[in-house]
This record gives C-alpha cells, sequence and structure tokens, in this order.
C-alpha cells in the first residue's frame, strides 16, 4: 500500500480512440480501443485517475463534418477522455493539413500539460512519434511505450515513417509489450511488461449447445490475406456429422458464402455463417460453442510480432482454443490452454479440433493473467 502511495496519482494515455456510433468517425482501431479500456481499467484498479488523450481525426467517412474543438468527456469516475479539435474535408490537400493539425495539437497538448520526470503511457503508433519525441525531448517526460507491433515488419507506411518507429522505440524509459517476442527484437534492458491483450473474463450469458455435437466457431475478420475463416471451413471435409463449424465475421463474405455451400454439398459436417456479431450477441453466439479458432496462416512477419487476440476473446469466453503453431502463442503462458496443429492444411487444422482436451479453465487462466499484469505494471510505474 505505501507503494502505491509513493506512485503518481493522475496518469496520461495517449492514443487513437473513439466511441462507437458517433455521428462523425474518428480514425482508431476496434482492437486498440478495446485494449485502451482494458489498460486503462487496470491503471483505475491500482489507483490512479486516468486521462486518455485521443489525437485522432475525422476519418473520410466524415467529410462534412464541421470543426469542432477539443474536448474532454468523463467516461466514468477518475477516467475522462480528451479529443483533438478536428474537422472533415473532401479534399485530398486539405486531409494532410488535417492530419497535421492533429499532430500539432497533441504535442502543444503535452508541452502544456506534462510534468517532469511524470509518466505518460502511449499506445504505440507511427503516427504519434514525432510530436511525443520533441514534447519529450522539452519536456523530459518519462514514457511508457505500449508496442503492440512492429509497424515496418507488417507493412511499411514509408522509410521516414519506419526511422521514427525505431527511434521512439529506442527512446522509451519502459514498454508494454504484446508477446515475448518483441523484448528480444528491440534487445532492450530497460523495465518491461509483457501482456497479450485484454484479459477481462466476459460474463457467463450462454451455455454450450447440448446436441451431441461439437460446435465449433471462428470469429473475425474474413479475407483472403490471412485466410483465418478461409481455413476454418475447409475443415469441414475431414470433420464428420458430430461436429458444426459456425462463422460470424465481415469482409470477403460472399466469397466465403459461395464455398461453404460447395463444402455444405459434400460434407457430413456442416458449417454455418451467421454474419456479424456485437456486443452482448457476439458473447452469446461465441459461448454457445465449445472451441474457437484461431486459423490465419502461419507465415508473415505479423505472426510473429502481434498476439491473435481472438485467442483471449475465446479463453475469457471459456472456450477451448484451436491455433496454428506461432512462436508467439506457443512460447506464451497461455501454450496449455490451447491445442496447436503444425501446417494450415485442412486435415492438420481438423485433426487438432479432434484432439482437443476439455479438462483446462480458460477463465481462471484469464483471471490469474488479470493479476500477474496488476502487479508487473504497477512495478513499472514505481520504477524510477
Amino acid at each position: 500500500m505505501n507503494q502505491i502511495k509513493s506512485m503518481q496519482e493522475n496518469i496520461l494515455y495517449i492514443s487513437f480512440y473513439d466511441f462507437p456510433n458517433q455521428s462523425y468517425k474518428r480514425v482508431s482501431s476496434v482492437a486498440a480501443v478495446s485494449q485502451v479500456d482494458y489498460v486503462s481499467n487496470v491503471l483505475l484498479d491500482i489507483g490512479l485517475q486516468v486521462k486518455i488523450v485521443s489525437p485522432s481525426w475525422y476519418d473520410d467517412s466524415a467529410s462534412f463534418a464541421k470543426y469542432t474543438a477539443s474536448k474532454t468527456t468523463s467516461i466514468k469516475n477518475k477516467l475522462n477522455l480528451v479529443f483533438a479539435p478536428s474537422f472533415g474535408t473532401k479534399n485530398k490537400f486539405i486531409g494532410y493539413i488535417k492530419i497535421l493539425f492533429s499532430l500539432f495539437w497533441l504535442f502543444f497538448f503535452l508541452i502544456k500539460h506534462a510534468k517532469k520526470n511524470e509518466k505518460i503511457l502511449v499506445y504505440h503508433s507511427p503516427w504519434l512519434a514525432l510530436p511525443i519525441l520533441l514534447a519529450k525531448k522539452i519536456k523530459k517526460f518519462q514514457l511508457i511505450l505500449d508496442v503492440e507491433e512492429i509497424y515496418a515488419d507488417v507493412s511499411s507506411l514509408h522509410p521516414y515513417f519506419d526511422k521514427l518507429e525505431q527511434k521512439i522505440i529506442q527512446n522509451a524509459d519502459s514498454y508494454l509489450f504484446s508477446t515475448e517476442f518483441l523484448p528480444k527484437k528491440i534487445k532492450t534492458t530497460k523495465p518491461y511488461a509483457v501482456f497479450y491483450g485484454n484479459y477481462k473474463v466476459f460474463p457467463k450469458l450462454e451455455q454450450p449447445l447440448n446436441d451431441g455435437k461439437i460446435h465449433v466457431v471462428y470469429a473475425g475478420i474474413i479475407d483472403t490475406e490471412k485466410l483465418g475463416a478461409f481455413n476454418a471451413i475447409e475443415t469441414a471435409l475431414f470433420l464428420d456429422e458430430n461436429y458444426q463449424i459456425h462463422i460470424i465475421g465481415f469482409g470477403e463474405t460472399e466469397l466465403l458464402q459461395t464455398r461453404i455451400d460447395e463444402i455444405n454439398a459434400q460434407s457430413k459436417c456442416k458449417i454455418v455463417f451467421d454474419g456479424q456479431k456485437f456486443g452482448d450477441d457476439y458473447i452469446r453466439y461465441c459461448q454457445m460453442c465449445h472451441i474457437g479458432l484461431s486459423t490465419q496462416k502461419m507465415e508473415g512477419n505479423f505472426v510473429e510480432t502481434s498476439f491473435p487476440s481472438k485467442i483471449l476473446s475465446y479463453l475469457s469466453m471459456g472456450l477451448q482454443v484451436v491455433s496454428g503453431y506461432v512462436s508467439v502463442v506457443a512460447q506464451s503462458k497461455i501454450a496449455n490452454n490451447v491445442t496447436f496443429y503444425t501446417t494450415d492444411s485442412p486435415e492438420s487444422i481438423a485433426q487438432a479440433i479432434k484432439n482437443t482436451s476439455f479438462t483446462s479453465s480458460s477463465v481462471e487462466k484469464m483471471k490469474e493473467l488479470d493479476d500477474d499484469f496488476k502487479t508487473e505494471l504497477t512495478q513499472i510505474l514505481l520504477h524510477k
């Protein structure tokens, strides 16, 4: 308790952030917002007051939005959100000005509000590197950088941004990493904590179906790049009538449905595509199943630097998980809660589904990880 009292009382948390169902959307990522929400609640549990600072600008869909001044909103007790000012435009050149305007605003916000040696948490994005680095140099605050992935490894914006990304990573004072691989990659000796994502346990809203079948779900983006949903449906050809596969998500749905129809015409294991689910409907849908699939292809730089968030979602809802054998998962603390396959072939995935054990408690593991992260984050906040 005395240690916690020695921490700063307030913390700024900088990230692209937006509320759902806004009249005009700002640039943000659903995964990032979920992560920020989770970490903010952990900071509140530790005893801090949190101010999320969102430099997000209006996205292209908000081209008719009028100028909106910076606004502070109370999310709940001791948790506030500050939006950068922004405006909409159809003009491409003015669109660049809109982005620069938000980044300049962030710089001057930090110049005004940041204090020497205070700890400021930043969700890593190459866009934010320059204003953060310049403000840090002037105000001498301590930067805790939440690094979910190395963007240059996944999809380089521009060589200039790649250099900025490396510079902000090198200049951080401590880190939150999404995998055990990342601190090894950047070869840091500075304090850090590894957490894979949102450990929040979902409420129990539905029981698994009890119709004699094992119900398997893939929930997520449907695309032909990472192939997760497409790999999932191909397994039906190697499963029998004791299994049923459920797909929910968004993306290349017409192509997926065409292939589902072809497979259902010849397979005893049937596939159901039920579109996109949100909120409690999403939780109920997944919880009626027994196994969650994380079946994105096992090649590409992204598989070594980012932790598949859907695995955590499945575990937090009480499902067993089948995943490709990628090192970030296989070497993680939840490896014992996952059944792995070693090749992207449908036969291999189907065999992993058949081999799945229902003995371990995934929910208890998530609670354990949540407690461990609170302890590790507290130590970073106390570090001088």
